[in-house]
């Protein structure tokens, strides 16, 4: 039987939403502020918080939770990989940047997500590049960075091509006319932001979650505006609510709350503030949903899970807080998909939870959650209620990426392979609709 590694690093913290925020070695949050190892101090300025990530463990048993490296072995291969966003449940694909600096595309296309001018939303069961994009450097959905700093983006968002920040749908890759060059891009169907390479983070699209502008009265759509944060953010993550990485382990976040993965009395909350992590290297958000890997361990909050049916909302901030998971081992990299209610044929509702999947340092996978297709990657069909290790995967995986109904994986040879429901070609191995138990490799281009 595998023993948790979360529960053996966080035996003595409770994982309730009341109490997550505290150590019970007594702590200080001083433990979860090192300086980064690049030597970047200016990240010191983000306030100190309690943090959670030591919970039970040594001070210096840190975990060397660096993504595996990518070496290609044969080309065609990838080098990052994500999703893309679509227009209702279960319009599914992904993207990945190829080592020759092109991107690749599959899956859906009702928005344009292919990025290949089609309008008819025909979607594609097999990957294609995206044409126009060329030394790729770092992707967030259907938003690029190009070696010179430029910002392309394609499919549905607010790219800045007519009103300030208004959402439009592009089918094939425009470029966002930013204040400068940019190094990271984050997207939402309805926010972005971007690092720029003079290390300020300007953002822009809706505001009615706070994420451009903090000011209440600013709602609806604005241009792009540089966010008041302390200097030193490496990564950028885009949901309900922001978060900026910092290169020492330290977040922050503004924006809807649940959500924001702190404690706050506004809602949203405009304000950046610290989350209560520490050792952060890497976090996913996609709506109210977010998961973070900090010194190893996963931890995950957001939206309240109802009880039922009928479902009802008995603590509205159960999950407001950041959670740990249990994994068999130190993880490397975590995603998460966002909780749907829906209605059946009879009118029946029913509720379909948040799942997660991650890579461990050894280089497995192991998903969560609902597997009605699939796609938690056991070879079953049956609901995951506890981490499974995903088979048939024929290298060690960098990186995972998942939406409701499918998972990819990004593997240390360069080469991507995908599991569970093919309604719209997302596995991109060019088969027919329906569901696949077993990895099947991609054909990148």
């Amino acid at each position: 039987m595998l023993v948790g590694f979360s529960s053996l690093v966080a035996a003595s913290a409770s994982c309730s939403s009341s109490d997550v925020d505290e150590t019970p070695d007594g702590s200080s949050s001083s433990d979860g502020g090192e300086e980064s190892s690049d030597g970047d101090a200016d990240a010191a300025d983000v306030p100190d918080v309690e943090v959670v990530t030591d919970a039970g463990a040594r001070p210096d048993a840190l975990v060397d939770a660096a993504p595996l490296p990518i070496t290609c072995s044969s080309p065609p291969c990838a080098v990052a990989l994500t999703t893309v966003l679509g227009n209702q449940r279960g319009d599914e694909g992904y993207c990945a940047v190829l080592s020759d600096g092109t991107v690749a595309c599959w899956g859906t296309n009702s928005l344009g997500q292919l990025g290949n001018g089609d309008a008819s939303g025909t979607n594609s069961a097999l990957p294609a590049r995206v044409p126009g994009l060329s030394g790729i450097t770092a992707i967030d959905h259907t938003c690029a960075v190009g070696n010179d700093g430029d910002v392309w983006c394609w499919s549905k968002g607010p790219f800045l091509q007519d009103e300030a920040s208004s959402v439009t749908v592009q089918t094939t890759p425009v470029r966002l006319p930013l204040p400068g060059p940019a190094k990271k891009v984050a997207a939402s169907q309805l926010v972005a932001c971007a690092i720029l390479r003079d290390e300020s983070v300007v953002c822009w699209g809706s505001n009615d979650s706070l994420q451009v502008d903090p000011d209440f009265t600013k709602r609806g759509n604005m241009a792009p505006r540089t966010i008041d944060l302390p200097a030193g953010v490496k990564e950028i993550a885009l949901g309900a609510a922001t978060f900026a990485v910092y290169g020492d382990g330290k977040i922050m976040s503004w924006g809807a709350d649940p959500g924001v993965g702190r404690e706050t009395p506004l809602n949203p909350d405009g304000w950046p503030s610290a989350v209560p992590l520490g050792h952060v290297t890497m976090l996913d958000s996609i709506d109210q949903e977010s998961c973070a890997v900090a010194n190893g361990v996963g931890w995950c909050w957001g939206a309240p899970d109802p009880s039922g049916p009928p479902f009802s909302w008995d603590d509205p901030w159960g999950r407001a807080l950041p959670i740990a998971v249990d994994t068999p081992e130190p993880i490397t990299r975590i995603a998460t998909t966002a909780s749907f209610m829906g209605r059946e044929s009879n009118n029946r509702q029913f509720y379909e939870k948040h799942r997660w999947c991650a890579t461990s340092v050894s280089g497995a996978v192991y998903c969560l959650g609902l597997n009605n297709a699939g796609q938690a990657g056991d070879g079953t069909k049956e609901f995951a209620l506890a981490p499974v290790r995903v088979a048939g995967l024929p290298a060690p995986a960098a990186e995972v990426k998942i939406l409701p109904y499918s998972t990819c994986a990004l593997l240390t040879n360069g080469k991507v392979y995908c599991w569970g429901s093919n309604s719209t070609g997302q596995l991109g191995a060019g088969l027919p609709k329906g569901s696949v138990l077993v990895p099947a490799e991609v054909k990148l281009p």
